[in-house]
């Protein structure tokens, strides 16, 4: 009784996805069909419908399998191929990728250690590229901004154009905390950032340990206060932010520029390096850690940091 329930089910599905296949045929092609396949296709719907509603499995199997052979004979041209119906999953499939891609949400995968303690190797990460605004390819536009960049956001960006970028290449996606907006004022004594001559509070919270290619650092760790809440980093032991960089301070950010940081101050190659990041080129803000590798650990289950997983970015 069930299996017999189970089987009219499934033939009953069938038909009725045969049923719309064979309506949306004759309603795009029936004046190319002559009269008398136009009639006879109807007949044969009514009669797959009325089993439907009314017949038992083998009725409906007959006018099934009656519609499926009515089709191959007289309708088999204006039929999708199987290949075409793939193809078109196919297309439809990577433009969709492609448009969340470029105007939604982005992967990110950490390759460096220049974030840490807030990002570390390993993590994989999203990035919302709509929050500031939805850059328009090739017209170099953005449209529809719901917020603005603030100081403490964490960006990805393309590298900028036209700089000493030493290790860094042009194009390739990096990724930074801002700590100036245009027309900021930003200077570094010692361990302190000033914007606008007010310096970033900072509270030492103690020793943070991280491994730095197979050798295990201590480094002193501070929580950070800026607009965009609050944040972490850490500064190597025996040194200050100001003993790394190229760039002289104090300095003002230009207009339609962002001045970054990497929370592993005494060891990320940013903005007192090489200076500024266009806006143009930020990409957009990291907002959710969805999986962390620690390829690093011995341990086979210890591998995954599962304290990570789905995590936001702060």
């Amino acid at each position: 009784m069930i299996l017999s329930w189970f089987k009219k089910r499934s033939t009953v599905k069938k038909s009725k996805e045969l049923l719309r296949t064979t309506n949306k045929i004759l309603n795009k092609h029936r004046q190319f069909l002559k009269p008398e396949i136009a009639y006879e296709a109807d007949q044969k719907i009514k009669e797959s419908e009325t089993a439907i509603e009314k017949g038992g499995l083998k009725e409906i199997k007959r006018t099934h399998n009656s519609l499926i052979n009515f089709n191959k004979k007289n309708l088999g041209t204006y039929e999708k191929s199987k290949i075409r119906q793939n193809l078109e999953v196919l297309i439809f499939a990577l433009a969709l990728a492609f448009l969340i891609r470029t105007f939604v949400v982005q992967p990110f995968k950490i390759p460096s250690g220049s974030m840490i303690p807030t990002l570390l190797i390993g993590d994989q990460l999203l990035v919302n590229k709509f929050i500031y605004g939805t850059n328009i390819p090739f017209l170099g536009k953005v449209i529809f901004p719901i917020k603005d960049i603030k100081r403490g956001d964490v960006i990805v960006f393309q590298f900028p154009e036209g700089r000493d970028s030493g290790v860094a290449a042009t194009g390739v996606h990096y990724i930074k905390r801002v700590i100036g907006l245009p027309g900021d004022k930003v200077d570094i004594r010692k361990r302190v950032v000033y914007v606008n001559d007010e310096p970033i509070k900072q509270l030492y919270i103690g020793d943070y340990e991280y491994l730095d290619s197979k050798v295990t650092r201590t480094a002193d760790e501070y929580k950070q206060l800026l607009p965009a809440g609050e944040s972490r980093v850490i500064y190597r032991k025996g040194f200050s932010s100001t003993e790394l960089g190229r760039i002289d301070f104090p300095l003002v950010v230009p207009e339609e520029n962002l001045f970054v940081m990497g929370d592993n101050r005494d060891n990320s190659y940013d903005s007192r390096f090489w200076g500024f990041v266009p806006v143009e080129n930020v990409s957009g803000k990291a907002f959710f850690i969805h999986w962390s590798w620690d390829f690093k650990n011995p341990e086979i289950f210890g591998k995954v940091r599962w304290n990570r997983i789905f995590s936001d970015i702060n």
